[in-house]
């Protein structure tokens, strides 16, 4: 009986890759305009907002863990990081550093302490619930910058962010890990190897996070072809009572966050939708989390906690709206939509990445060479 359910579960799991896959297929084949034109707005995305806020940080979030910095935190900043959050004492300055840094480098850094055996597995799903943000580059940037023209927009989604996220760990609190080890003396350990390691690992994750984003660009170009986006955004609009184009494109920031740069300029009255979204992150990103874990980790508490947070943060906003935003005057000319930055950098950075992977791994295939 259980091997009939297991099998059943199998090829229901195989009929529903093939349901997405093979109309996708078929679009890409058929609508071939389409997919060009979603996968150039991806690619423009990636390198004017994604790499610039992303990579760093990236790269950043290897070297705390791989050298033990972050066992480094002041005693009296650990003790209250296990008295307030009941969290041990590497765990919360990642928390710390998370919340800012941006959406996958939590979960990142989380399966690397699993790996290490500083975290049982359990534990290390649970946390990446709450070791998640956006990052203030993102929201500044991205949604803020891009759609009010202002400073004050960006304060409220942070807050209700991160807010969101300490609600969660305080939360957490109550799921202590059961198979926690006695903390070890701090170590710390840093050199050209690790630094380099560090910088080839975030620029195979990077360029696995922008090939997420192209192939989502081109599922909502699909649904977007098909119909099915506009009959999703007339529910969505009978709902919330938004307008259906605008419902249309919440759906697409449901399924790639950075599509909520396409929303209308100056409507405060979507902050709310805005900080919800930015919370959960988006489907694309859920997936960017999957890959930065490889596996190691199961992502179905931090889909749990995700869709938990961004009901908190909607209702955190409208309670935090009137206080924050009274003194806004609202001006359609403060937005400004052409954006002058050029995506050069961000190419130079790519190139600068491959060429540190490459001599990396001549360096690795000379060493195996020497020692056989």
């Amino acid at each position: 009986m259980i091997y009939r359910v297991m099998n059943m579960r199998k090829k229901l799991s195989a009929a529903a890759k093939a349901a997405v896959i093979l109309p996708a297929a078929a679009f890409c084949f058929i609508k071939t305009d389409a997919v060009k034109d979603a996968v150039r707005e991806a690619v423009y995305r990636c390198l004017e907002t994604v790499i610039p806020s992303l990579y760093a940080m990236l790269i950043v979030s290897g070297i705390i863990v791989r050298s033990g910095i972050h066992t480094k935190m002041p005693r009296p900043l650990r003790s209250f990081g296990r008295a307030v959050f009941g969290m041990e004492g590497g765990v919360f300055p990642i928390f710390l550093f998370s919340v800012f840094a941006g959406y996958p480098v939590g979960a990142k850094m989380l399966c690397t302490e699993a790996e290490c055996g500083h975290l049982s597995k359990r534990r290390a799903e649970l946390l990446s619930g709450v070791c998640f943000g956006a990052g203030p580059a993102f929201i500044f940037g991205c949604i803020s910058g891009q759609l009010y023209g202002s400073s004050a927009a960006g304060r409220v989604i942070l807050l209700c962010t991160v807010g969101t996220d300490i609600l969660l760990a305080l939360a957490l609190r109550f799921f202590p890990d059961k198979k926690a080890k006695a903390e070890t003396a701090p170590h710390f350990r840093f050199d050209g190897n690790m630094f380099t390691d560090c910088v080839s690992s975030a620029g195979r994750l990077m360029l696995g996070i922008c090939f997420m984003i192209a192939a989502f660009a081109v599922l909502s170009a699909m649904l977007t072809y098909t119909g099915a986006a506009h009959k999703a955004g007339e529910v969505t609009a009978h709902l919330t009572g938004l307008a259906p184009e605008v419902s249309e494109q919440l759906i697409a920031a449901f399924l790639d966050v950075t599509a909520l740069s396409g929303l209308p300029k100056n409507d405060y009255s979507l902050l709310p939708f805005l900080c919800a979204l930015t919370s959960f992150g988006g489907v694309c990103v859920l997936f960017q989390a999957a890959a930065a874990v490889s596996g190691k980790l199961s992502v179905k508490p931090l889909v749990i906690m995700r869709l938990a947070a961004a009901v908190i943060s909607f209702f955190m906003c409208r309670a935090v709206m009137p206080f924050m935003l009274q003194n806004v005057t609202v001006s359609a000319s403060s937005v400004s939509v052409h954006s002058e930055r050029s995506p050069v950098p961000s190419v130079m950075l790519l190139l600068m990445t491959l060429m540190v992977l490459s001599s990396y791994s001549l360096v690795s295939a000379s060493r195996t060479t020497e020692s056989s």
